[in-house]
């Protein structure tokens, strides 16, 4: 039995023995004379100092790259595109009409119809006209005064002077007529000729079936009567006979 307890044995002596002795040496003074480093920075490592030197620029000048207009590389045939200048020669003449003019504090503006119409340019005081050459100068409540290569160009304001657009709806008056007679219907119909009914007869036909109407309500009115008077008249002769009497 203390054979198979003998190596633990060992280890918890050894341990102890150990200890025993840390103990012993921190008590006669070890560790003692550790502390904090002195505030002297000169016992301190000395920091390296930074020295920056100018180097060369790595972009070179412009002309290293005029290879790259020259033969663009997302262009097929690896050359620039052609660039069109705009001149005062090759800008469209303007032959607008002044339809509308804006005026207020803060925004003076005129707008311009061409092609009848389908193209409206919105254009303020000063500005140019886009696509032609002309420059709006001056402009009144119903006139503006352009200039453009042919010098100054004056134009008044469109009113409307009658002339196109829609005719409008013709009016039609309703005339009331009488409805024909016998004769005449007969006449018609055996002609083959059928003609619709005015608002006359149409109104006619209207009131002689409101009348119809009334007059089966009235004989509906009047049979219920009767029938109620008859059999009232058998309930009082049921009472006075004291009899049950069948209604009929």
């Amino acid at each position: 039995m203390l054979d198979q307890y003998r190596p633990a044995t060992w280890l918890i002596a050894a341990v102890a023995a150990w200890s025993l002795g840390l103990l012993l040496a921190t008590a006669a003074g070890l560790g003692g004379q550790v502390g904090p480093h002195p505030g002297n920075p000169a016992l301190g490592p000395e920091i390296p100092a930074l020295r920056f030197s100018e180097s060369a620029q790595r972009l070179g000048p412009p002309s290293d790259y005029l290879a790259v207009g020259e033969r663009p590389l997302f262009s097929p045939d690896r050359r620039p595109a052609p660039v069109a200048v705009a001149t005062n020669d090759q800008q469209a003449p303007f032959e607008g009409v002044l339809t509308s003019v804006l005026l207020t504090e803060t925004l003076r503006m005129a707008i311009f119809s061409e092609n009848n119409g389908q193209v409206s340019k919105r254009v303020r005081l000063g500005d140019t006209v886009p696509g032609t050459g002309w420059r709006l100068a001056s402009l009144e409540p119903r006139r503006a005064v352009l200039e453009g290569p042919e010098g100054q160009r004056i134009l008044d304001l469109r009113v409307f002077d009658g002339q196109g657009g829609q005719a409008p709806t013709p009016v039609v008056a309703i005339q009331e007529t009488k409805p024909p007679s016998a004769d005449a219907a007969g006449s018609q119909n055996v002609a083959g000729v059928q003609t619709p009914p005015s608002l006359v007869q149409q109104a006619s036909q209207a009131n002689d079936e409101a009348q119809r109407g009334a007059e089966e309500q009235a004989q509906v009115e009047a049979i219920r009567a009767r029938i109620e008077a008859r059999r009232q008249q058998l309930r009082d002769q049921a009472k006075d006979n004291n009899a049950p009497v069948s209604e009929r």
